[in-house]
């Protein structure tokens, strides 16, 4: 056991743990040959001078077995590709001398198979395989130059001799050569398993997506259908002189309905990026978790209103700063909340409560919905569970993507269930987080300004439907719009009459958004307006990506309009303050 731990690992020697799984075993086959080739050399180099008593046989054999542990110590060195030419240009030494010193009654020539073969073994790139195809060249050319000359004069052996050293040599070419097809057989072994692993692999990722795909076809067909039918009702309203009666049920479902094929969309979006092994940068900031809760509380009541859902929020003993990141904290509630609203009863309460318990901090999510059976809890995380109740219905990816940021901000997600009553869903965070430790007093929720008065806003946005979209709300607001179909149209316009915001689309012809924002941030006079980026791109590093590069916010398509008038008043009321403290 002693002996094959060595040679193994002598054979592993150089293979340190930053190089690639190839590399690595391109060294050991490297590695194997030399200790295969000077081990044999010694052992029969005894065994020839047994036979004849020639020290030029001995005393050259022993130092080409003593070159070839040479080479393995290259490879200690991490001189790899050094090692590896090394290998093949003393081979072809070693056929050119014992090829002259033996003569043609011995097909040492033949070794030069051998290196051929080893060439393949231990390089991939071009450049070293040409070198090592020269060498090996060179020595043919070099030992038939010796042959056809006869400058120096081969060893005569008797014929016995010559014919049991002609089969020592052909035993040695023999041992070399399988050790190569060995090593060529191990690897299309390798290759093959990992072929057939990575066939089933792609025939089940085959198999989920198709399952994928058809539930979310499914699932987003039905709050389509759903628009797609209060759209009609609506016109037929309208036709029929009833709008005043219908018309602010319909809005409602039809809002619901919007909100949910958004939240299908963005949850398809984070589950992609989650199964392509897109890691999720977490940036983490002072966030006032109860300013944060009822913003998304506000929001969800216009969902939950058409179930006759009310929504209590509650602090229990709860700090009102924490440090983390505080778009995946919201995605998370907001997962977990129209999780809560899909499942509870018409004209029931779902209560969320925010507090700290022992050395964690917690909000946890109870609706009425009669709870989960026992046997879904261990598959209620998994991406395609869902059970399907009404046009409120999602793809089964929010409770999946929310452990997933949970864990990502050292936190965990736990379900407490009872039967036919009610089910609580929990995420929680360490108690590290929590930056103030004092309780404020309960804060008012504010009325948000709806006027913006005298307020210039541009909008920069290549599609017209948006563009009459966003200007009628903005103008609804009070405030004076202006609008470019792209960035080049955007600048001329912010150069001719400063605006007070910019609301800005990423994809545009000509100049798009981050090369618009580029310009306006190298503008002195431009710089400091506040820059909001409208996007479709719902994923996390665009966001970042346009922060840091000077944004002021980013909001993604399609766009809430109660997140873009908090982010309107946030803005336009600290540049209003900038303004009058430069007065």
């Amino acid at each position: 056991m002693k002996v094959f731990s060595l040679i193994a690992s002598i054979i592993a020697t150089g293979t340190h743990d930053d190089l690639t799984d190839e590399k690595k075993q391109r060294i050991r086959i490297n590695n194997a040959l030399c200790l295969t080739t000077g081990v044999l050399a010694i052992v029969f180099g005894f065994i020839f001078w047994l036979i004849t008593h020639k020290l030029q046989i001995l005393i050259p054999a022993i130092i080409e077995g003593l070159g070839f542990f040479f080479i393995i110590y290259l490879n200690h060195l991490k001189k790899h590709e050094t090692a590896g030419i090394c290998m093949i240009s003393y081979h072809a030494m070693c056929v050119v001398y014992f090829g002259v010193l033996l003569g043609t009654q011995v097909e040492v020539v033949l070794a030069l198979l051998f290196m051929i073969s080893a060439t393949y073994l231990v390089f991939n790139k071009r450049k070293s395989i040409l070198i090592c195809f020269c060498i090996t060249l060179g020595g043919l050319f070099v030992t038939e130059f010796f042959y056809y000359s006869n400058i120096i004069k081969p060893i005569e052996f008797s014929h016995n001799v010559t014919f049991f050293i002609r089969w020592v040599c052909i035993a040695f070419i023999l041992t070399i050569n399988t050790v190569c097809i060995l090593f060529y057989k191990n690897t299309a072994n390798s290759l093959l398993a990992a072929l057939k692993e990575r066939s089933k692999e792609l025939e089940k990722a085959n198999k989920s997506r198709k399952i994928f795909l058809q539930e979310t076809s499914h699932e987003i067909r039905n709050p389509l259908n759903a628009i797609f039918g209060i759209v009609q009702l609506m016109r037929l309203d309208l036709k029929n002189g009833r709008s005043e009666e219908s018309l602010p049920a319909l809005v409602d479902n039809l809002y619901v309905a919007t909100f949910n094929v958004k939240d299908i969309i963005n949850n398809v979006l984070e589950l992609s990026r989650i199964e392509a092994g897109q890691l999720d940068a977490v940036n983490r900031k002072h966030v006032h978790i109860r300013h944060l809760l009822q913003g998304i509380t506000g929001v969800y009541e216009y969902v939950a209103i058409t179930k006759a859902v009310e929504i209590k929020l509650t602090f229990t003993d709860m700090p009102d700063l924490v440090f983390t990141d505080d778009t995946k904290l919201s995605q998370i509630v907001n997962n977990l909340l129209l999780n809560a609203i899909k499942y509870t009863r018409n004209q029931s309460v779902i209560t969320i409560d925010c507090g700290v318990r022992e050395d964690k901090w917690y909000i946890s999510i109870t609706d009425q919905g009669g709870g989960v059976e026992s046997d879904k809890l261990k598959t209620i995380y998994h991406s395609l569970e869902a059970d399907r109740s009404s046009f409120m219905e999602g793809t089964g990816l929010g409770l999946h993507i929310s452990r997933h940021f949970a864990e990502l901000l050292d936190g965990g997600i736990t379900v407490d269930t009872l039967a036919g009553i009610s089910t609580t869903f929990t995420v929680a965070f360490p108690a590290k987080d929590i930056v103030s430790r004092h309780t404020p007093a309960p804060l008012r929720s504010a009325p948000i300004p709806r006027q913006f008065a005298g307020k210039i806003i541009l909008v920069v946005e290549d599609d017209k439907m948006n563009q009459a979209i966003l200007r009628n709300f903005l103008q609804n607001n009070g405030a004076t719009v202006a609008l470019a179909n792209n960035g080049v149209e955007g600048l001329d316009l912010a150069r001719q009459e400063t605006p007070h915001l910019i609301i800005l689309d990423s994809h545009m012809p000509k100049m798009n958004g981050r090369e618009m924002l580029y310009h306006l941030k190298q503008d002195e006079e431009l710089r400091n307006i506040p820059v909001i980026i409208a996007s479709g791109d719902a994923f996390t590093e665009t966001a970042d990506l346009f922060i840091r590069e000077g944004a002021a916010d980013y909001v993604i398509k399609p766009i809430e309009f109660t997140a873009l008038r908090q982010l309107l008043d946030k803005h336009l009321n600290s540049t209003m303050l900038v303004n009058h403290t430069a007065e």
